[in-house]
Parts: C-alpha cells; structure tokens; sequence
C-alpha cells in the first residue's frame, strides 16, 4: 500500500478517536489555556499535528491527550504577547465536576496540577513542556495543593482525580446500547 492510500486511512482513524474521546481532550485543553479562547480551536490544532503521524491502538488516547497539552501551551505562548491577562478559569464542563476543584487554580498552579497530579506526567517533562525548572514545579504543585485543601501526600486527591478523569475516558470508549 501506497504512503498516498495509507494517509486518509490514517487521517479518520486520529478524527474518529478525537471524536470518541472529546470531552476528555476538551477538559485537557481547558485546564492548560490561560485565557479563554474556545477548546475546539486547541482539538482543532492538535488533530492537525497528529493526521500524518501513525495511530498505535496501544497509544492513541495518550498521543492524543499529549498533543492537545502541547497545543494549548503552543497557544499561550503565542497568546504571551497579547493584552489579554492570564484569566481563572471560571467553569469546567458539567460532567467533570469532580475535577472543578483544579479549575479554581491560578494557571501556573493549575497547569502543574493537571500535568503532574492528573495526567502524571514526570516533574522533569512537566517543566520541560512549561518551560520552568524543576524547583518552580515543586513550588507551584504544593501551592495547588494548599489551595485545594488536598492533604500532603500526592496520592490523595490526585488519585481520586486521575481515576475520576481515567473513568470518563473509558465511559467514552465503551459504545453505548
């Protein structure tokens, strides 16, 4: 087969999974913007990037959720030389509400939260991707926590979250009758 007829193949495999598991790209993308710009614009860029790259069935949900977190940082860098301010977010969508507590965070807090408590991303590829040291990820995630009211030990109320955010991507990949 032809690098040509593999291509569209590949392009509807990457938009029926971004489909299939848009709320859960959707939160991802809310959680990382800094200021309110739409998600679908986010989905959007990161599907772009993915259309030529390979779908392993293994790790398609982990390529897609880590090309929209690269995405929405992509987009705040850009969005760094705009007048418009770093911004709280105000709302998490409806059916994520046991994640809601994050969304409360200042965004620095709030990405480092997300990144390194929900997604488990490492502290090293946390601060890679947000373009601090590891000091300032140390930093700003006892910050969230402290906010959160979450106990000191990491697995607290990050456990329950990445299992809660682990639960709606499943809930999304199993076909409902």
């Amino acid at each position: 087969m032809t690098r040509a007829g593999h291509r569209p193949n590949q392009v509807d495999m990457w938009q029926t999974l971004f489909s299939e598991q848009r709320a859960a790209l959707t939160v991802a993308a809310e959680m990382l913007l800094r200021c309110h710009v739409s998600p679908e614009q986010i989905l959007s860029r990161a599907l772009t990037a993915l259309e030529n790259s390979p779908l392993y069935e293994n790790f398609g949900q982990v390529s897609a959720t880590r090309a929209v977190v690269k995405a929405a940082i992509a987009h705040n860098r850009e969005a760094d030389n705009s007048p418009i301010a770093a911004e709280t977010l105000e709302t998490a969508k409806q059916e994520f509400q046991e994640i809601s507590h994050i969304a409360m965070l200042p965004w620095p807090e709030r990405a480092v939260y997300f990144l390194l408590g929900v997604l488990r991303y490492s502290r090293r590829d946390t601060a890679l991707l947000l373009g601090m040291s590891d000091a300032n990820i140390d930093q700003l995630y006892k910050l969230a926590e402290k906010r959160i009211g979450c106990c000191h030990d990491i697995s607290c109320r990050s456990q329950s979250t990445r299992e809660h955010y682990s639960n709606i991507i499943k809930e999304k990949q199993t076909p409902s009758h």
